[in-house]
């Protein structure tokens, strides 16, 4: 069963849906972030059920499209109704990284009981000066640890150091890099309404996915490479990066994403299925299974079995 290991559910909102974050955070209000999810735009759980059959993917992961209470109920409530279909990933806000004053565990649990989310999707891990011990949101990333549950990382480039930090004091967290590993910056929103990203892979960047790859908890995503790549599909420009990153994660340690929705309609969903076998040919058919389906039921036992 193929599994689809990253795509957004939403509901429309009205304008101003976003709240407002501190400083250093990706998932800010930003204008391009408000341009990629303009009042009226959503993406019904629906629209990706039948995406999902016409290409023959039985499950997915859902990511919320950001920390607030609207958009985990969106994804909550596809959940609940499609049993042993959805693992849900949730948006990490202040109250978990330790921006306010109440208990960042304490808050990830209170969360947890309102929408029992499978992981955790972060873009700070803490102030770049200053070392990953000082940082407010190690106690959540610990009971992430003990817990078993897997940390989606989509971390802008000063946040990199601190993530070759946590690999090493907390090996045993199962780690995520969303989208081949890329650190987000200066986000665009092109005209088809999708996310693009210039100069995505600067060579300290890919040495340092590289030495990721030793850490034997740290998964790769193959996914987005309509935003990174600079030409057309099937994004031959990223062959030689993809392949590189591949031989060094292994097979076990890669998940197919689509990103939907933002690539569902152009290149189209199909489409995206097809761009791994074009970027990765040499792939053993047990190593199509575990990049399709087999590590992401590793990583989410809510997949298992179903």
């Amino acid at each position: 069963m193929i599994v689809d290991g990253h795509a957004h559910v939403f509901a429309a909102a009205p304008a101003r849906r976003r709240p407002r974050k501190p400083a250093g955070s990706i998932d800010a209000d930003t204008p391009a972030e408000r341009e990629l999810v303009p009042p009226g735009r959503d993406a019904p759980v629906e629209g990706l059920l039948e995406l999902m059959a016409a290409s023959g993917v039985g499950q997915a992961v859902l990511v919320a499209l950001d920390g607030s209470w609207r958009a985990d109920q969106a994804v909550a409530d596809a959940v609940d109704r499609h049993p042993g279909r959805f693992a849900s990933v949730a948006v990490a806000g202040g109250d978990e990284l330790g921006w306010t004053a109440g208990n960042p565990v304490d808050a990830l649990r209170e969360r947890r009981a309102e929408f029992p989310f499978d992981a955790l999707r972060t873009s700070w891990l803490g102030t770049p000066s200053r070392p990953l011990a000082d940082s407010p949101a190690l106690p959540v990333l610990r009971a992430l640890a003990e817990a078993g549950m897997p940390l989606w990382s989509y971390l802008p480039p000063s946040q990199f150091g601190l993530l070759e930090q946590l690999v090493t004091a907390l090996p045993e967290l199962p780690v995520v890099l969303n989208h081949l590993g890329f650190c987000p910056h200066d986000m665009q929103v092109d005209e088809h309404l999708r996310p693009r990203f210039h100069d995505p892979f600067p060579t300290d960047l890919v040495t340092g996915l590289l030495r990721l790859a030793d850490a034997p908890n740290v998964h790769l995503m193959v996914s987005g490479q309509y935003a990174l790549s600079a030409g057309p599909p099937p994004y031959p420009d990223l062959f030689e990066l993809t392949r590189k990153l591949a031989a060094a994660f292994g097979p076990d340690r890669l998940l197919w994403g689509s990103d939907h929705p933002w690539p569902s309609r152009v290149p189209g969903y199909p489409e995206l299925l097809g761009l791994v076998d074009a970027a990765l040919p040499d792939l053993t058919p047990a190593g199509r299974d575990e990049l399709f389906g087999g590590t992401a039921r590793r990583l989410f036992p809510s997949l298992r079995g179903s």
